[in-house]
């Protein structure tokens, strides 16, 4: 049985700007200006894809401590991807970085990124069967996946 459908409509603006919007009206511009040295406005789509990443990861990281989130004072996910250097230029390999500040106990935090990366983020689950992916919270790597 296949699940609800996700639609997107991403029209081209000019040069190589593109807007992307949901459904709802919410937008996100790429553009591959800053790839090939100039400023851009807006991301690159492979940066979009590294952020949709650490948003989802993120986002079920928050569900799974929800009762623990008023003791968390700050989360940042930095996401790196390492890329082939020949055409199409994919990501080869991905490390999620979790930068968490509070009085909330590692192993909860482990759990959570563990459970995401197992279990829920659905965009982990549709890139992973293709590239090596890494885990790291404040410095310390996750060997198990």
């Amino acid at each position: 049985m296949a699940g609800p459908t996700l639609k997107v409509s991403t029209i081209w603006q000019k040069d190589f700007l593109f807007t992307m919007t949901t459904p709802g009206g919410h937008e996100l511009a790429m553009d591959a200006h800053q790839a090939t040295g100039g400023e851009g406005n807006g991301v690159l789509p492979m940066q979009a894809l590294l952020g949709a990443l650490a948003g989802c990861v993120g986002m079920d990281v928050v569900a799974i401590l929800r009762s623990r989130m008023n003791k968390i004072e700050r989360i940042e996910i930095v996401t790196e991807g390492d890329k082939n250097d020949k055409p199409p230029k994919e990501f080869t390999a991905i490390a999620v970085t979790f930068l968490v500040d509070g009085e909330v106990e590692p192993e909860r935090v482990w759990h959570a990124i563990r459970t995401s990366a197992d279990k829920y983020c659905p965009v982990a689950h549709s890139i992973m069967p293709a590239l090596a992916y890494k885990l790291i919270l404040n410095g310390e790597d996750v060997e198990e996946l």
